[in-house]
């Protein structure tokens, strides 16, 4: 969904009304939340996404509450933390369709992968498979530092797949 200033015909309604859809296994995409005064998710919102099946939420702006997410287990990646509400200049300007987040078009068939690190948005899942490659890759050569072998040693593991995956389409 996009947000854009102004107090606009609904206000924040239509935010509140995706929570009442089955969000099973979606990321909650909100872009163009930094023009509010202050956060437009909290944890109400956590809870009811929770409940209707939502496995994350990206928000261009602010946010609060943040350790009722992390005790609920929600990943939430957004701008800023705030302490205050929204206010009544920002609204719902679309619900559905594609939007702009860093310069990065999202829409509904966007694949969201987000973790502790950072957030992805992927054009398919076509990647998934080299990826968990990688992250093996990388564990080995944890493993085989942890057992004494030297950096250009363990390197020779993240050094294979990286040949492998770079390899021509």
């Amino acid at each position: 969904m996009r947000l854009a200033p102004g107090p606009g015909e609904n206000g924040l309604a239509p935010l509140r009304s995706v929570m009442d859809e089955c969000l099973e296994g979606r990321v909650i995409v909100v872009a163009g939340a930094q023009t509010a005064a202050g956060a437009v998710w909290d944890e109400i919102l956590t809870r009811a996404a929770l409940a209707r099946g939502a496995c994350g939420l990206l928000v261009e702006g602010g946010v609060r509450d943040v350790n009722a997410y992390r005790d609920l287990g929600l990943p939430v990646w957004a701008l800023y933390e705030a302490t205050a509400g929204p206010g009544p200049d920002v609204h719902v300007a679309a619900v559905g369709g594609a939007v702009e987040i860093a310069g990065v078009t999202v829409d509904e068939s966007t694949t969201i992968v987000m973790d502790g690190a950072g957030v992805v948005a992927l054009p398919s899942t076509d990647v998934f498979a080299d990826s968990y490659m990688y992250a093996d890759a990388e564990e080995n050569v944890v493993t085989a530092l942890r057992e004494g072998a030297t950096l250009a040693e363990a390197s020779r593991y993240k050094e294979d797949i990286l040949t492998k995956l770079r390899r021509p389409l």
